[in-house]
C-alpha cells in the first residue's frame, strides 16, 4: 500500500510521536503544580492503632486513581493522534501499530509523573494512638522518598533488552533493505540466475518509526518503575506492608505490559518480514529446483520466530492486566509478607 496521501511524507509521522509525548508533559506538569487548596496533609508518624479495613479501601482507591487516570490519557491520546497519523500515513494498519505503542507510552508517562498520593490524618482513637506515639511511643515506619528495590534486578531489564533486540533487527532489516519505485528502501530484492523476485520489507521506511515507539516504550516503562519505587501508593505508614505488596504487584505489572508490548511489536515486524522473504526465495527457482537457500531457511526462522514472540507478547500484556485488575484482592492475600513478592531498580 502507498504511504503517501496528498503529497504528505511519512517522515511527518513524527509529528505525532512529538503530541503525545509534549502532552503528557504538559498534563502531567499541571496535575503537578496546580495548588492544591484545602489538600489534606499527609502522615509522616506511625500510629499503633491498626487501619480498619474502610481506611485500607479509601487508600487503595486513592492509588487506583493514578492508574485510572494513566489509562484515560493513554486512550485520549490514541483517539487524538489517530486520524492525523492516518491521513499522514495513507494506511490504517501501520497507524494504528504506531499509535497503540505511542498512547501507551503516553500513558505511563502520565502515570510517572503524577503528584505522590495524600492521605488524611487519623481520626479519633487512630488520632489519640498516633500522638502516644509521636510523644515517644512506639512508631510504624513512615513513607520514604528513597528509591526502593521492588523488582527482581533481572525482570527490570528484560524491557531495555527487548527494545534493544527489536532495534537491532530493525536496523538489519533497514541494511538489507532497497528503494522502491517511489525511492522507499521497504523491499527486499531476491535474484537468482535469470530471475528477480520483489519481498515487502520493513527497512527504514518502516523501521525508522517502529524504533522511535521502542524508544518511548522502554523510556516510559522505567520512569513507570522509577515512579513505583520512589514513592508510597499507600502513604499511610500503618499499611507499610499493603504499600510494599502493592508496589510489588504495580511493578511486576508494569515490567510484563512494557516487556508485552516490545514483543509484540517484535514478533510482528518479524513475522511481516520473514513471511514474504521465505515466499520470495520460494519464487525465485525454477520449479522442482526448491527454494533459495539459506534465505529460505532466515525467512521461515524469522516469521517462526516472530509468532512466538508475538503470543509471548499477548500472554504478558494479558497477565499484566489480570494483575492490574486484581491488585486490590492480591495485596490482602493470606501468606504473602512484606518482600514475598517480585521486586525493579537495582
Amino acid at each position: 500500500m502507498e504511504l503517501y496521501t496528498k503529497g504528505l511524507p511519512m517522515n511527518r509521522l513524527l509529528v505525532p510521536l512529538l503530541i503525545a509525548v509534549l502532552a503528557a508533559l504538559a498534563v502531567s506538569a499541571a496535575a503537578r503544580w496546580v495548588p492544591r487548596r484545602g489538600a489534606a496533609r499527609a502522615i509522616t508518624s506511625g500510629s499503633t492503632a491498626a487501619p480498619t479495613r474502610q481506611a485500607e479501601d479509601r487508600a487503595m482507591g486513592a492509588a487506583r486513581v493514578r492508574d485510572t487516570a494513566a489509562v484515560v490519557f493513554a486512550a485520549a491520546m490514541f483517539l487524538i493522534l489517530f486520524r492525523p497519523s492516518v491521513a499522514l500515513s495513507g494506511t490504517v494498519g501501520f497507524a494504528l501499530a504506531l499509535n497503540l505503542g505511542l498512547a501507551a507510552s503516553a500513558g505511563l508517562l502520565m502515570f510517572s509523573a503524577l503528584p505522590p498520593a495524600r492521605t488524611a490524618p487519623p481520626r479519633g482513637r487512630d488520632r489519640a494512638a498516633s500522638v502516644a506515639g509521636t510523644a515517644g511511643g512506639p512508631r510504624a515506619p513512615g513513607p520514604t522518598n528513597a528509591p526502593q528495590r521492588i523488582s527482581r534486578r533481572g525482570a527490570a531489564i528484560l524491557p531495555g533488552a527487548a527494545a534493544l533486540a527489536f532495534i537491532a533487527f530493525l536496523v538489519a532489516t533497514g541494511l538489507a533493505s532497497s528503494a522502491d519505485d517511489g525511492g522507499h528502501h521497504r523491499v527486499l530484492f531476491v535474484s537468482a540466475p535469470g530471475t528477480m523476485v520483489e519481498a515487502q520489507f520493513p527497512g527504514w521506511f518502516y523501521g525508522v518509526p517502529l524504533m522511535l515507539v521502542a524508544v518511548a516504550l522502554a523510556g516510559s516503562t522505567y520512569a513507570a518503575l522509577y515512579r513505583i519505587a520512589s514513592a508510597p501508593a499507600l502513604p499511610d505508614p500503618r499499611m507499610a506492608g499493603l504499600d510494599r505488596r502493592w508496589r510489588e504487584i504495580s511493578a511486576t505489572a508494569t515490567v510484563r505490559f512494557g516487556l508485552g508490548a516490545l514483543l509484540s511489536y517484535f514478533g510482528a515486524a518479524a513475522l511481516l518480514a520473514g513471511g514474504p522473504v521465505a515466499a520470495a526465495a520460494n519464487a525465485a527457482t525454477p520449479d522442482g529446483a526448491g527454494p533459495l537457500q539459506p534465505l529460505f531457511a532466515l525467512g521461515v526462522a524469522s516469521a517462526g520466530a516472530g509468532a512466538a514472540l508475538a503470543v509471548a507478547g499477548v500472554v504478558l500484556l494479558v497477565l499484566a492486566a489480570r494483575a492490574a485488575l486484581t491488585i486490590r484482592t492480591a495485596v490482602r492475600a493470606p501468606g504473602r509478607g512484606p518482600g514475598a513478592g517480585p521486586a525493579v531498580l537495582p
